[in-house]
């Protein structure tokens, strides 16, 4: 999914960083918990150099370990810093989470974001434990402490993001018809034990940025904007958006929610507006000093925006960004704008960001029009993420 809408951490990639940890945990439905198992709840401190912010350093030396083992790489390590803004509250989402401990020591993390304007029956939840204690039964016991959460703040769905390592033997299919996942990875076996369905399989890809692909780009870009032809133009801008295309900005955003692909894993309609784009999105980017670039296309016979694509990049030291919600709206759709949209983007960001080296994005697999775009501009398959559901009984 795009990693902007499940966990506080960031739209990236944090959320496929849902990796379970329970390679040998109990297949029994409430497994007792290992011997020194604490849960205690997450505090998020007002700065991080209060006190009471040991634990959330804690908390961000966990989740990188978690991070490099499943990316293999560095590129999603982000410091306590960057990820405080996102944990602020929000009236458009309640967040919250567990620590868990083994004997005092921080081994593991369960986080939820409760909508609090659509969806509220669901919970997005994200487990992770430490890779050294994996095996022991942790990740089982924090599933419990999890659910039990979730319960008890009165929802009755769980959705959950996991990145799904490739191994031989039987395949899960996505209930889209495209796309599947090993059914023996542990992570899966972990969900279906404890009554998970398998709803959409995403892809995640990596373009590798530099002067050498600019004139293909370039020649994309020109394809794309010749077969377009003189009703569509390009605009673009960054973070604040300017009052121009707050308005428009916001329905492309609502339209995300109903456009999309989105498999056995239906979301009520997203409600934009200026106000909500200014503080759910541009607030937390501008908080953690994020670079945000929207490129978009207007309709110049009726001024709207039709078409959009993000990309941002984290103030982490990092030589990668993310590509963000793109969407070309049902109407409009057969004109080349996504390839247009894109390519646009990526070469005006070229410009502003010349040291970026790589951009990450997500798809639904069935989404064959936008991976065909992808692929084109030099999109390769990076990991790929199972998205699940739980309905609670």
């Amino acid at each position: 999914m795009s990693p902007d809408t499940t966990v506080p951490d960031s739209a990236g990639p944090e959320a496929a960083a849902a990796q379970d940890a329970a390679a040998s945990d109990s297949a029994k439905p409430t497994p007792a918990a290992p011997a020194g198992f604490s849960a205690e709840p997450l505090r998020i401190p007002s700065s991080l150099d209060d006190v009471a912010a040991a634990a959330f350093h804690e908390m961000t030396a966990l989740r990188n370990a978690v991070t490099r083992d499943t990316y293999r790489n560095d590129d999603f390590v982000l410091p306590a810093e960057v990820l405080l803004p996102g944990y602020e509250p929000s009236e458009y989402e309640r967040r919250d989470g567990r620590l868990i401990r083994e004997h005092g020591r921080l081994v593991g993390r369960v986080l939820f974001d409760f909508p609090l304007t659509e969806d509220v029956e669901m919970a997005k939840m994200m487990l992770e434990i430490h890779p050294h204690a994996r095996g022991r039964g942790f990740g089982a016991a924090a599933y419990e402490v999890g659910e039990l959460a979730v319960r008890d703040a009165g929802r009755s769905e769980i959705r959950t993001w996991v990145v799904h390592r490739e191994m031989a033997g039987p395949r899960i299919p996505s209930p889209s018809g495209v796309g599947d996942i090993p059914a023996l990875d542990p992570a899966a076996q972990m969900l279906l034990r404890r009554g998970f369905e398998l709803g959409q399989v995403e892809r995640m890809s990596v373009l590798e940025l530099g002067a050498e692909h600019d004139d293909a780009l370039r020649a994309l870009r020109d394809g794309a904007r010749e077969a377009a032809g003189v009703d569509y133009r390009c605009v673009s801008w960054s973070y604040p958006t300017p009052d121009e295309f707050i308005d428009g900005y916001a329905a492309l955003k609502a339209r995300m929610s109903t456009d999309a692909p989105q498999g056995d894993l239906v979301e009520d309609e997203q409600e934009w507006d200026a106000r909500r784009v200014r503080e759910e999105l541009e607030a937390t980017a501008i908080a953690r000093r994020d670079s945000v670039l929207v490129g978009a296309v207007q309709h110049v016979p009726t001024g709207e925006l039709v078409a959009f694509s993000e990309l941002q990049r984290m103030d982490d030291g990092t030589r990668r960004a993310d590509q963000e919600d793109t969407l070309v709206l049902r109407e409009h759709r057969g004109n080349r704008l996504g390839m247009l949209v894109k390519a646009e983007n990526l070469l005006a960001w070229r410009e502003l960001h010349p040291d970026v080296e790589r951009v990450y994005t997500y798809n639904a697999e069935e989404n064959r029009p936008m991976l065909n775009v992808n692929e084109a501009l030099g999109f390769r398959p990076f990991v790929s993420e199972g998205a699940w559901r739980k309905v609670l009984v």
